[in-house]
């Protein structure tokens, strides 16, 4: 796996290929999809076994495994791509750089110390040609390049969809190396419109496979193809392996009540567009990590970000509501294994000497619980 990670420059090579082919970050999926190949293994859910593994880079050495990067942590994005949301592959290709920057590189980002992992992912109805696309957990240059192999419906209303095949993955048919450490990755799912409430198990087959119960099983999760879990379980199954949330695009009321019943309203958050949805992102992660306090969000994002400061103003008060600091104040957060670290094992969660100080403690992991005034999960009223 070696220890390569995102560039800039290595993205701009990739960005000048997509201008070369027309501009189109997905010509390349739809190209296939034309030609009758369907989804790339890469993309399709089913491909590579039906499990997406977010691991620890290693190499062997003569006194162990050396971590060479840091702790693998995962973040999974799952787009609407129906009606309005028509662009978002694109959208998430052109803003992958602002993203990776702000999770990674700035002053205080709130990734800084692990080995930042994606996964993107589309979804869309299940009358459509394809239900689910899911890219390989990747931390290079790879990450845009699967962006190019999916295949975006566009087409059609703002109806109900269906995204809570895409939860089941992320829920059951992901392999993260952060939750041996007692830890959760990062999970959010962006779209303007209603999901259903259940799932079908006919449909669950089209999407991961033949084998996708043997597959859930292996994963360590036993799945009644008889008695299936409702969206509602299988993202509170999600939430135990994840910190994961709702980004609501546009104020629509009927939206916000079903995805309620579904997250919780302190997990929602609205936006009016996903102008901002790498800050959006990299303020949630940052107040969940305890590297930014609330207080700490308008400067953050006044000083790495081009935005207005009543846009700042506006998403400070939009995420005050979330669970502020859940992955700081989980028993192992001030443990995790930095890059250099030494494993006996290949696999092992702890290093070879590890006396609970893997990893130093941030020194200011303060933040002030938001005012019953503020609206929960809403930016921009």
């Amino acid at each position: 796996m070696g220890d390569r990670t995102f560039t800039s420059a290595a993205y701009k090579a990739t960005a000048s290929s997509v201008r070369s082919e027309g501009g189109s970050a997905t010509k390349r999926g739809e190209q296939r999809h034309k030609e009758g190949k369907g989804l790339d293994p890469l993309v399709d859910p089913k491909g590579f076994g039906g499990i997406r593994r977010s691991l620890n880079r290693v190499e062997s050495t003569a006194k162990g495994y050396k971590l060479l990067v840091g702790t693998a942590i995962l973040k999974e994005t799952r787009f609407d791509t129906t009606g309005s949301m028509g662009g978002n592959v694109q959208l998430a290709f052109d803003t992958l750089p602002r993203s990776y920057h702000l999770l990674k590189e700035v002053p205080g980002a709130p990734l800084a110390r692990y080995d930042l992992q994606v996964i993107n992912a589309i979804f869309g109805d299940v009358s459509d040609s394809y239900v689910l696309c899911r890219s390989q957990a990747e931390m290079d240059e790879k990450i845009a390049e699967q962006l190019r192999l999916m295949v975006p419906e566009r087409a059609g209303g703002d109806s109900d969809e269906d995204p809570q095949y895409g939860l089941f993955g992320a829920a059951y048919l992901t392999a993260a190396a952060i939750t041996k450490l007692g830890l959760k990755s990062y999970d959010f799912t962006v779209t303007d419109a209603r999901g259903r409430g259940s799932l079908d198990a006919s449909t669950l087959i089209r999407v991961f496979g033949d084998e996708v119960f043997d597959r859930t099983s292996d994963n360590g999760y036993q799945i009644n193809r008889k008695k299936l879990p409702t969206t509602e379980e299988v993202v509170q199954d999600l939430l135990k392996i994840s910190h994961a949330f709702l980004i609501q695009v546009e104020n629509d009321a009927r939206v916000h009540r079903f995805w309620k019943e579904i997250y919780g309203a302190d997990r929602i958050i609205t936006i009016p567009t996903l102008e901002h949805l790498p800050e959006v992102e990299a303020v949630i992660i940052g107040l969940t990590e305890g590297t930014l306090s609330l207080q700490e969000v308008e400067p953050f994002l006044k000083k790495n970000s081009e935005m207005s400061t009543a846009t700042a103003i506006a998403i400070a008060r939009g995420v005050a509501n979330i669970p502020l600091k859940a992955q700081a104040l989980l028993p192992n957060f001030d443990r995790v294994p930095l890059a250099g670290a030494l494993f006996k094992n290949k696999d092992d969660a702890w290093p070879i000497d590890d006396k609970g100080d893997g990893a130093s403690v941030l020194d200011s992991l303060g933040a002030d619980e938001p005012s019953d005034s503020k609206k929960p999960g809403r930016i921009w009223d």
